[in-house]
């Protein structure tokens, strides 16, 4: 959880760059074959965060896009954000 909320991710032309504490890695557009939203739900709590669909099938959470609320607009500006950088440069 503490990755979700606190890492940093930062979206360039040539891809999108993740750091947490003290690892960074950096994926290529052309490595990445979506984006989604997802939904989490665990006993009481209910959580959505992003993540990049890598062209191999696995998935990986972008840092700092977390949402416990069900309508968060800034969460949605985050989805549409890194889409949209997704489908420019891919």
């Amino acid at each position: 959880m503490t990755v979700r909320g606190r890492g940093q991710s930062k979206l360039t032309p040539n891809g999108i760059s993740f750091r947490y504490f003290l690892i960074s890695r950096s994926i290529p557009w052309k490595d990445i074959s979506g984006v989604e939203m997802r939904h989490h739900t665990a006993r009481s709590n209910e959580w959505w965060d992003l993540r990049i669909v890598r062209t191999s099938g696995r998935t990986l959470v972008v840092p700092g896009a977390f949402t416990s609320r069900r309508s968060d607009p800034k969460f949605e500006v985050k989805f549409v954000i890194v889409h949209q950088y997704w489908m420019e440069y891919k």
